[in-house]
């Protein structure tokens, strides 16, 4: 059983933000362990480098600024960085390649173990941690950066889905399709409308697009963003409002998805993108639908969330909510939270059963 003062599941962009800012921290290296099964950057590294972006290079810049740690590292990917267009937006690739970089490095300076987290366990005011390749650890505080994936919703009319993951990659998308397709595109925010471009612009039959809410753009107030995460911004937003809303291609139908235009139009439809959000990676020892504090992140004493799995939740002053997604939101929240989460982890005999037993029905997690 290996001892540390932090666990941080994940090698996502904010499992990267969490380890980057500990180090700035002062927290020893040696007392910081990191585990992923892949180290790859997440989701984004591993099937979105293609996909355009919708964040300026000047607000990458702004981020990679933010974490001393991240300057440590000599990265040839993040200083061409620098050479790109500030006000342009550019394929994520820009910024998972730095990421990568930044990942490696930081591996040679934490206990970094590829492995998938399997148990999770609190006594004695500690976490009891395991990981699949065997190792054990007992430590303070444990971050929860597991990600998510694209929702599936089945609808039994049509079968032959075409992942998003797939979709979303312009290319490899042209080899799921054929112009005899009727293709599905199940959703109405970012990536769906990605995806309707993308098929627009290949060799298909056609595209029915099954909605549930209208297009919404990201739009400057004048000092606050109005749907600021759940807006379309970039290529998207510009595609939306010059050709899907305006002109949209003749082999392009939009219909709101309720029950009777999906058995009488999903029949007709060869394969089908679920395109109609995200959910949690399952994490072992916690119920899917575990709770958190959606300002402070934390989900039990010494336990915290961050990242898409678990992001911070505003009310913008149109009264909106909004779900926090995005590097810099990542950063902000972490640079927020890490040092309230780094105030004392030992809690007294009372506060600790007050707490989990708000908790309890919510993990599996023992508690000894």
């Amino acid at each position: 059983m290996h001892a540390a003062k932090w666990f941080v599941a994940g090698a996502g962009p904010a499992g990267i933000v969490v380890v980057g800012l500990l180090l700035d921290l002062g927290v020893e290296p040696k007392d910081i362990v990191w585990a992923d099964p892949e180290f790859n950057v997440g989701r984004i590294g591993q099937y979105y480098q293609t996909v355009p972006g919708n964040t300026k290079t000047s607000l990458y810049i702004d981020f990679m600024r933010a974490c001393k740690t991240f300057q440590e590292c000599d990265s040839p990917a993040m200083q061409e960085l620098y050479t790109y267009e500030l006000t342009q937006e550019y394929p994520l690739s820009i910024i998972v390649k730095p990421l990568q970089d930044i990942t490696n490095y930081m591996r040679t300076k934490v206990s970094a173990y590829q492995s998938s987290l399997t148990g999770l366990e609190f006594s004695a005011d500690m976490w009891h941690v395991e990981l699949a390749d065997g190792s054990e650890f007992e430590v303070e505080r444990v971050v929860l950066a597991t990600g998510s994936h694209p929702k599936s919703l089945h609808y039994s009319e049509c079968s032959q889905e075409i992942p998003l993951d797939v979709a979303l990659n312009k290319e490899a998308l042209a080899q799921y399709i054929t112009p005899e397709d009727t293709v599905a595109v199940v959703g109405s925010a970012h990536s769906a409308v990605l995806v309707l471009k993308f098929l627009s612009e290949l060799p298909v039959g056609r595209i029915i697009n099954f909605y549930k809410k209208p297009l919404v753009y990201t739009q400057d107030m004048g000092g606050w963003l109005l749907y600021s995460s759940s807006g379309l911004k970039g290529i998207a937003a510009e595609w939306a409002q010059k050709v899907l809303e305006k002109n949209p291609p003749c082999n392009l139908v939009r219909l709101f998805n309720s029950e009777k235009a999906r058995q009488a139009w999903l029949p007709l439809c060869s394969k089908i993108v679920y395109a109609a959000g995200y959910e949690r990676n399952p994490i072992p020892g916690c119920k899917p639908d575990m709770a958190y504090d959606t300002h402070t992140g934390k989900i039990a004493p010494g336990l915290f969330g961050i990242g898409i799995a678990f992001p911070e939740v505003i009310v913008d002053p149109a009264g909106n909510v909004e779900h926090k997604i995005g590097l810099n939101s990542f950063m902000q929240h972490a640079l927020d939270m890490l040092p309230v989460w780094s105030r004392g982890s030992h809690l007294g005999k009372m506060e600790k059963l007050y707490t989990f037993n708000k908790f309890e029905e919510l993990l599996d997690i023992h508690v000894l």
